[in-house]
C-alpha cells in the first residue's frame, strides 16, 4: 500500500498552485518526492495530509467524567481561556488518556483545513489522514526532549506537554518561552535533530545540565507518524467504505460471474441435448412412417396418407377400412335400429352427415354411448325445427 504524503504550505489552494510531496512505499520508505501542481501528484492507495509545524496548538485538559465521548463544543469549552480565537472556529482531535486521567488535546484552525479538504476531494484525493508535523517527530528520550532546528523555528517534542513550535533568532520571545518550557518539564536528556553544535541549543537553556545526544536528521517526507493526533475525523473523514469492502467484492463478483457463467453454459448444454433428441425422435419417426406413406407424403400432411395406408392393410386382412362409409352406416343403423329416420345423406373423407327427422335426447345418449364403445363419435345438432343433423366419423 503505497501512501501520498502532502504538505500542506500557507495559502493553498487560493494563493499557492502545489504542494511539497512524497510517495511513500509499504513500509514508510521514500520511494519519490517532489513539488508540483495537484496534476504531477503520482497516484497511491492512501493519502495523509501534514499541517506545517506551529499551526497546531497541543494542551491537555481534564473532562468530566460524565463526558465518555468528548464533542468539539465540550473540548471548545474546556480550552476556551487558552485560545485566542473562538472555540467554534477550531478543529480539535483527542490523544492519549494521561496517568492523572487528563487528555491530550490537539487544536487548530478550521477554516483552512476544510478548504484543502474541499480542494483535494474536488481532485479525486481524500484524506485518510491529517497530521500535525509535531507527530513526525522521533519520540524523545525518557524523561527528555527531542530537539529539532527548522528554519524559522524550534520544534520540541515532551511527554507533557506533547509538541510544542517556538520560534528561532535570539529574541527574548524565544528565551523566554524556552524558560517557560524548562520550568514546566525540565528534560533529563535532550535528543537533539539539524543542530550543528549542541551549545547552539544550551545557551537558550540557561541553567540546564543533562546529557544530550545526536538523533537523525529530521525529514516530513520520511517522519514516522507513531500514535500522535489525526484531524481526518466526522466531516473531514474520508470515508472509504467502498474501498476497504472493494477486494471482497471484488472476489465475490469474479465468484458470481462464475457460477453464471456455468449456469449459462449447463442451461445451453441442455438445450442442445433437448434439441438434439428432438432431432433424433423426428428422424426415428419419419424412419418409421416411411414404408407405410410410401415417401409419398409432403411435410405436415402425412397423417391422411397414413390413414390411407391403414385402411389398405385392413381391407387386405378382410377388416372394414378406418375411412368407410358403409362401416359407418352399419354402426350407425346396429344401434338406432328402426327409430332412425334419414332424409338426407353426405359421406366425406371420413365423416357421414345426415339430415333425419327429430330423435329423443335419450335415443341420442343411448347411441353415443354404444358407438364410442366402437370407436366411433357421434356427433348431433339441431339444423331446424323438427330434424336434426348427425355427424358419424372414426376416432382418431
Amino acid at each position: 500500500m503505497t501512501t501520498l504524503r502532502l504538505y500542506l504550505r500557507t495559502g493553498w489552494p487560493d494563493s499557492e498552485p502545489g504542494l511539497p510531496w512524497a510517495l511513500l512505499g509499504a513500509r514508510g520508505e521514500l520511494s519519490a518526492q517532489g513539488d508540483s501542481a495537484p496534476s504531477g501528484w503520482p497516484r497511491a492507495d492512501h493519502c495523509e495530509l501534514v499541517l506545517p509545524a506551529g499551526r497546531t496548538l497541543f494542551a491537555e485538559v481534564r473532562l468530566p467524567e460524565a463526558v465518555k465521548q468528548p464533542t468539539p463544543a465540550v473540548m471548545g469549552f474546556a480550552l476556551e481561556e487558552r485560545l485566542a480565537n473562538d472555540p467554534a472556529a477550531n478543529l480539535y482531535a483527542l490523544g492519549a488518556t494521561l496517568a492523572d486521567g487528563r487528555r491530550a488535546v490537539a487544536v487548530t484552525e478550521a477554516m483552512p483545513l476544510r478548504r484543502a479538504v474541499a480542494m483535494l476531494k474536488s481532485l479525486g484525493r481524500l484524506c485518510d489522514r491529517i497530521v500535525p508535523e509535531e507527530c513526525l517527530l522521533a519520540p524523545p528520550p525518557a524523561d527528555g526532549w527531542s530537539v529539532t532546528r527548522l528554519t524559522d523555528r524550534w520544534l520540541v517534542r515532551a511527554a507533557s506537554p506533547y509538541a510544542s513550535s517556538l520560534p528561532r533568532g535570539g529574541s527574548q520571545v524565544e528565551q523566554a518561552l524556552f524558560a517557560s518550557l524548562l520550568a514546566l518539564a525540565p528534560p533529563a536528556r535532550l535528543r537533539l535533530s539539524g543542530v550543528d553544535s549542541a551549545d547552539e541549543l544550551l545557551s537558550r537553556l540557561p541553567g540546564w545540565q543533562g546529557e544530550s545526544v545526536r538523533g537523525e536528521a529530521y525529514d516530513w517526507r520520511q517522519g514516522r507518524r507513531e500514535g500522535g493526533f489525526d484531524f481526518a475525523q466526522g466531516e473531514l473523514a474520508a470515508n472509504r467504505r467502498w474501498r476497504d469492502w472493494a477486494p471482497s467484492l471484488q472476489r465475490c463478483g469474479w465468484l458470481l460471474g462464475g457460477l453464471l457463467a456455468a449456469q449459462l453454459l449447463l442451461t445451453l448444454g441442455q438445450a442442445g441435448w433437448y434439441a438434439w433428441q428432438k432431432h433424433s425422435l423426428s428422424q426415428q419417426i419419419r424412419s418409421a412412417a416411411t414404408p407405410w406413406i410410401g415417401g409419398q407424403a409432403l411435410p405436415g400432411s402425412s397423417a391422411l396418407a397414413m390413414m390411407r395406408s391403414v385402411d389398405k392393410l385392413r381391407l387386405s386382412h378382410g377388416q372394414p377400412a378406418r375411412d368407410d362409409m358403409l362401416e359407418l352406416m352399419g354402426a350407425l343403423a346396429a344401434v338406432s335400429g328402426r327409430d332412425l329416420q334419414v332424409r338426407t345423406l353426405e359421406y366425406e373423407a371420413g365423416r357421414l352427415k345426415l339430415q333425419v327427422a327429430e330423435v329423443p335426447a335419450e335415443s341420442l345418449a343411448r347411441w353415443r354411448k354404444l358407438l364410442t364403445a366402437r370407436q366411433i363419435m357421434l356427433d348431433a345438432s339441431s339444423s331446424q325445427p323438427g330434424s336434426k343433423q348427425l355427424v358419424v366419423a372414426r376416432e382418431p
